[in-house]
């Protein structure tokens, strides 16, 4: 049986409004301890995500703190997981997009986010990936996230 996503998730995800600054995100982030706050719209859609790494970035160009997020975060292109997904489809997402953070949607509704960390803190976790790496092809894991 395959170890799903939604088994992985910390606790809620943070969001941030799409007309908040880079200072309060910055001050969320410290405050909560976490890399990375959803961007969403009065709607409370998601539209974006705002990272540790996107403000390290903008600062370095000379971007001011307060800046809107949507002028320094990814808006448009999320990549997200289902709940049902597998980690070790999470964890490929991750590897391939080169990021640290996933945006767990379950349809429209936004679940929750899953870091790199989440993944290889559950020992179960890591033993399982280990044991999918080895023996099960590729496609067979990711396809429905269920076995």
């Amino acid at each position: 049986m395959s170890i799903t996503v939604d088994k992985v998730i910390k606790r809620e995800p943070l969001v941030i409004n799409e007309n908040a600054t880079v200072k309060d995100a910055v001050d969320i982030m410290s405050r909560e301890n976490v890399g990375l706050l959803v961007i969403v719209n009065s709607a409370g859609k998601p539209i974006g995500v705002i990272s540790e790494r996107d403000i390290i970035r903008a600062l370095s160009r000379g971007k001011d703190l307060n800046a809107k997020v949507t002028e320094v975060g990814t808006i448009g292109n999320i990549i997200t997981v289902s709940p049902k997904d597998s980690i070790y489809k999470a964890a490929l997402l991750m590897n391939d997009h080169k990021i640290r953070h996933l945006v767990v949607m379950d349809g429209d509704k936004l679940r929750g986010v899953i870091s790199i960390r989440d993944i290889i803190s559950e020992e179960r976790v890591v033993s399982r990936l280990a044991e999918l790496a080895e023996t099960k092809p590729l496609e067979a894991e990711i396809g429905s996230g269920a076995d």
